[in-house]
């Protein structure tokens, strides 16, 4: 009896330690070691939590959303997240300005946890004034199984059912294998084609200088940067030394060059020409002068002011007729066009937060780097840029204003107006510079920048 008892409370002692370390380990938080390009909301993705759970226990800026290179964060655990989740689900009724970033931020919830909630695509975005989404509960999911597991009653056609459940499930998800690796070849195949340049028996080569962009290069040789796209495989950015091919070309930049400095010949040769009659009327106006002091000093003096003054004119014309010259040679302001096109050329490049280069772009950060490039300061952040100009309403907005979604003073997010109902803009976390129809997503007011 005694061994007996011994071998219980062993068995009883062990099954409670290793509860024990189980419930340690669920419970004990992640720590992460921040790597370059890692941001919270990447961080969020990849553990399964909200921003907010990841900020409020690191102290983090809410605001700003930075975490620094080399840091060490602190990642709750799926389970107190779990632990906190109300058991009831919350609805909301989305209003105009309402995106599923700004709800999931609003409700302490990650974008993926609302597309469950709602039964949408993995890669859907767009919602709709009127919609009623859920933001708050359980995601609903077969727990049969675990029920099951746990039930001491038990029937043969229970188990048969399972194992055909089964049988069913493993048959879905080979056939979803399958379809996954067809579709992960027909893209791999489609993008070794889309990646192949195409270069036209007329082209030229152009080593890319320090200042260049693609709109400038466009510009330069009178092609368009659609063109440049498909005859290079670029980058994020250019890169100086890079050689680029300009399929057929309509304008010549040397050729240029050379005319320009063939019509400054013309003018620098006029101007000499002008300064040397100048000096020619000073000359004989000075022989005249003496002549006449030989002659007559009484009517040498008359003579030799008229002349002395003939010649001031002269020299004064001339300095007018230099100076008319370099005021029609000064440089005039940038053109909508040319900001519109330019902000174009950063398509495709990925929003990151707190990016500010075309290495990565938030709203505000997309914006300012844009108008940067004409020399407008219009400030770093949304906050800033609203007061950059002139609050317009959004029917008064012309190509080129500011658009603002959220209350004057409290801005969210913000484009560049392209005219009719299209914008261009760095949207949210997961996708890329683009132009986009404010259509089901009406701003809230534009600014004219001064």
């Amino acid at each position: 009896m005694n061994n007996t008892t011994k071998k219980i409370l062993f068995g009883t002692v062990g099954a409670a330690g290793l509860f024990l370390a189980s419930s340690a380990s669920v419970n004990a938080d992640t720590t992460h070691h921040v790597v370059k390009n890692d941001t919270v909301w990447d961080l969020s993705q990849k553990y399964g939590v909200s921003i907010q759970s990841i900020e409020q226990l690191n102290k983090i800026n809410t605001d700003t959303h930075l975490i620094r290179e080399g840091q060490t964060l602190t990642i709750p655990t799926t389970g107190k997240t779990a632990a906190k989740t109300a058991t009831k689900t919350s609805q909301v009724t989305v209003k105009a300005g309402d995106t599923l970033w700004a709800l999931a931020q609003k409700y302490g919830t990650t974008v993926e946890k609302l597309r469950q909630l709602n039964g949408l695509a993995s890669d859907a975005y767009l919602i709709h004034v009127g919609d009623v989404i859920k933001v708050d509960g359980q995601v609903t999911t077969t727990t049969t199984t675990n029920a099951q597991a746990t039930s001491t009653v038990s029937s043969e056609a229970n188990q048969t059912s399972q194992a055909a459940a089964t049988a069913s499930s493993e048959a879905s998800q080979t056939s979803q294998a399958t379809s996954t690796a067809s579709s992960e070849a027909s893209q791999a195949a489609s993008t070794s084609q889309a990646a192949t340049p195409y270069v036209a028996a007329n082209h030229v080569t152009y080593t890319v200088q320090a200042g260049d962009s693609l709109y400038t290069i466009a510009q330069k040789y009178g092609v368009t940067v659609d063109s440049l796209r498909q005859a290079n495989t670029l980058g994020a950015t250019l890169q100086v030394g890079q050689s680029l091919t300009v399929n057929d070309p309509t304008k010549n930049p040397q050729a240029s060059v050379a005319a320009s400095q063939a019509e400054q010949t013309p003018a620098q040769t006029t101007t000499t020409s002008q300064a040397t009659q100048a000096t020619q009327t000073t000359q004989a106006a000075t022989t005249t002068n003496q002549v006449a002091q030989t002659t007559s000093q009484t009517t040498s003096q008359p003579a030799a002011q008229t002349q002395t003054s003939q010649a001031s004119q002269t020299t004064q014309t001339s300095q007018q007729t230099q100076a008319s010259q370099a005021q029609v040679a000064t440089p005039s302001s940038y053109s909508v066009s040319a900001l519109l096109s330019y902000a174009q050329t950063f398509t495709g490049v990925p929003y990151v937060l707190g990016g500010t280069t075309p290495a990565g772009f938030d709203c505000s950060g997309f914006t300012q780097y844009v108008f940067n490039h004409f020399g407008k300061n219009i400030g770093r952040t949304t906050y800033q840029q609203q007061y950059a100009g002139t609050k317009l309403a959004v029917s008064s907005a012309q190509p080129g204003d500011l658009l603002f979604w959220g209350a004057y003073g409290s801005a969210y997010h913000v484009g560049i107006y392209l005219g009719g109902s299209s914008y261009i803009a760095a949207p949210e976390p997961g996708e890329s510079v683009s132009v986009k129809s404010f259509t089901y997503y009406q701003p809230s007011f534009a600014v004219h920048v001064n």
